[in-house]
């Protein structure tokens, strides 16, 4: 009879950043190895269970057998399974042999390939719940998703935490199995303080309300997390309650019973910037700061408690007490840095090494100052801002507060330069240069901002790439694929009027110490160009618009969305298939008669109708497409190609490009390709002929 199956493992406290997805994996690991095992169907359903100390499921109509087994046993292939005599090969006897049947119960089957062997098949008994169950769940702990192992006792058994328990009821009967050498039961623990007698569960039905009347202790995972957050923003009286998913994640996998308390701390650490508060309070205590509506913090927080007590005072009492010394050591740090101006810790900087190959921050910071310089200069920016801003930019790095919080650099480095008389536009800088520093992540306010976020990250993947540093695989331990995909969006997303070429070759300029050859700039150039492809696919381009404008990927990458844009609606045009399929056709006779990129637009020896209709088109097409394209209307230019379409086909059609006469076959060539090169102009149409 099916029945709802329960499984729970009663463990060490859980590594709370991991809890969630180790509970929805656990779960569904053993849901699907159900289904595999023919135990339940897709119309079952099943429900994880996280707490700090256990891992559980419960999945409903679960049968306690497989059904009954249809088995096929495989034998020779049919052709090589006698012998000259008719009689069976020793292939064949000893299949029959081991299988312990005679001829004729033999079967013609197909193999994989489609040929004919022998074979044989029988109906088996299913396995039941109990002979399965150890080899699933020893499947579903090879598949959670743990970097580590522990082994505890004298044991040779491994889990993520040290396993005291395990609970696995088939409705109300205990399945019989011995797992990490403890034997099933159903017998469980509730909460570590609420809950002082172990519980005997009635069967797998109730697990979660028994657990809660019984144990004090909340079962479900996302349960706990809404009880969580709609009791702070009860407990917040219209605050607003700092704290992102991660954290409400984190706070929920260390309580089994959640109690919301609200505590509070000295108004004078409020002096301190805001950040280094909430940072201490969030990493350090895991608590909710508050702020107003006017995005002011307050000296207040919120807590979750694991425990629900009426008289919740000295949980209060001793939070507000370790807080407080949390935020004396911010207040000292930053008091500290404060008498060290930013110029003077630049010094300190040729202590601390980048990467040995490359030397000191000191010298990085360099390198990014000159290529700051470059780029200013060139889009003409503020040059006096960039350079000061990316001189000071890694200065916070020596500083109290950022060797306490490293999350801090940037950061602080802003309110370090405010304090010592910089503008509010450098201080900006300095805290924006690091941006952006993950997928979605802003990008620098303003435009000198931008470019010595550029800097930062070029310096970064020239630097590493000539050193050798290249990611391969999952292997990137300096980030230089999020480094590249930051210069592609600060340079699209911040309209950077440079080519990446250009700006890999100035940025190779500034390592006066170190030989960036041609190979290095060259791999760099394409390692970005594969992030650019996955960034455009994100912006909803097809493979075809996007590969039509790669050969323009290191030129203006701020022109590239543009260029799409004029493509896709270029496409959706009746002749735009017409001059695809002649840019293509004209692309492969090129490359047949290997012809390099010169012509010299003399036609003289072309004379047919079909020729001069076609030149005299080109002739007045390209002033138009020239005119378009010093403007970076690539709509237009793309427009003004559609006059080609109807002359290039009756050329094809009328016209022997491989004429024996070898001047006029050259002409017909040059045509082809002046024809080419102009169609290029915006993208390689060629490539939108699927």
């Amino acid at each position: 009879m099916s029945d709802n199956l329960l499984i729970e493992l009663l463990t060490e406290e859980l590594p709370p950043k991991r809890l969630k997805q180790l509970s929805d994996t656990f779960a569904q690991c053993i849901y699907s190895g159900l289904l595999e095992a023919q135990l339940i169907t897709e119309q079952s359903r099943f429900i994880s269970y996280g707490t700090p100390r256990r891992l559980a499921v419960t999945v409903d109509q679960v049968r306690p057998q497989q059904p009954q087994q249809r088995i096929e046993k495989k034998g020779p292939n049919v052709k090589q399974a006698h012998l000259a005599d008719g009689s069976p090969s020793p292939a064949l006897q000893g299949f029959m042999r081991s299988s312990s049947i005679t001829q004729d119960q033999l079967v013609i089957m197909k193999d994989n390939k489609g040929q004919d062997i022998y074979g044989y098949t029988f109906e088996q008994s299913g396995k039941t719940l109990e002979e399965l169950l150890p080899d699933l769940l020893h499947k579903a702990f090879s598949q959670l998703p743990v970097a580590k192992i522990m082994r505890w006792g004298d044991s040779s058994f491994s889990f993520v935490r040290p396993v005291h328990g395990l609970v696995v009821l088939h409705g109300k009967k205990i399945i019989d199995i011995n797992l990490l050498g403890i034997q099933s039961g159903n017998i469980t623990l509730g909460h570590r303080f609420l809950s002082s007698q172990p519980i005997t569960l009635s069967g797998s039905d109730h697990y979660a309300e028994q657990l809660k009347e019984e144990g004090c202790v909340i079962a479900r995972f996302d349960d706990r997390k809404k009880l969580i957050h709609d009791s702070l923003k009860q407990h917040a009286n219209g605050l607003e309650v700092v704290g992102d998913d991660n954290l409400l994640n984190e706070v929920t996998s260390l309580v089994e019973w959640p109690q919301v308390l609200k505590g509070q701390f000295d108004k004078d650490f409020l002096n301190v910037p805001s950040e280094c508060l909430i940072l201490s309070m969030q990493q350090h205590q895991k608590y909710f700061p508050l702020k107003d509506n006017q995005g002011q913090l307050q000296p207040q927080f919120l807590l979750v408690s694991n425990l629900n007590t009426s008289d919740p005072h000295f949980i209060i009492d001793g939070n507000e007490r370790v807080l407080r010394a949390r935020l004396s050591d911010a207040q000292f740090f930053y008091q500290t840095d404060l008498k060290t101006p930013l110029i003077k810790r630049l010094e300190t900087l040729k202590q601390v090494i980048y990467v040995k190959s490359l030397g000191s921050v000191y010298e990085r910071v360099y390198r990014i100052k000159d290529l700051a310089r470059i780029i200013a200069k060139k889009i003409n920016a503020d040059i006096l801002t960039c350079e000061q801003a990316a001189e000071l930019s890694k200065a916070d790095l020596t500083s109290e507060m950022v060797g306490e919080f490293p999350e801090l650099q940037g950061i602080m480095g802003k309110y370090y330069a405010l304090n010592d008389g910089y503008s509010e536009l450098i201080a900006e800088v300095i805290e924006d240069h690091y941006h952006p520093r993950f997928a979605n992540d802003t990008l620098p306010r303003s435009q000198e901002g931008i470019i010595v976020a550029i800097a930062e990250k070029l310096e970064s993947l020239v630097g590493l790439f000539a050193c050798g540093q290249i990611p391969t695989g999952d292997k990137d331990p300096y980030g230089l694929r999020r480094a590249s995909l930051g210069v592609i969006r600060l340079c699209i997303e911040g309209s950077i009027p440079i080519a990446l070429n250009e700006l890999i070759e100035d940025c190779a300029s500034t390592f006066t110490s170190h030989q960036i050859n041609s190979e290095i700039k060259t791999k760099l150039a394409q390692f970005i160009i594969e992030r650019l492809k996955g960034y455009l696919k994100d912006q909803h381009f097809s493979f075809e618009e996007i590969e039509s404008i790669l050969p323009f990927a290191e030129s203006r990458l701020d022109l590239l969305p543009k260029r799409l844009l004029a493509i896709r609606e270029f496409s959706q045009l009746s002749e735009s298939k017409k001059l695809a399929a002649a840019n293509k056709r004209i692309k492969n006779i090129l490359k047949k008669n290997d012809v390099n990129n010169d012509h010299n637009g003399d036609f003289d020896q072309l004379t047919e109708c079909a020729e001069t209709n076609l030149i005299n088109c080109l002739k007045t097409v390209s002033t138009h497409v020239e005119l378009a394209m010093s403007r970076n209307d690539f709509n237009m230019a793309l427009t003004q190609l559609i006059p080609l379409a109807e002359p290039i086909n009756h050329f094809f059609d009328e016209i022997m490009i491989m004429s024996e006469d070898l001047t006029i076959r050259s002409q017909r060539i040059s045509l082809l390709l002046a024809i080419y090169q102009l169609m290029q102009q915006v993208a390689d149409i060629g490539s939108l002929d699927a």
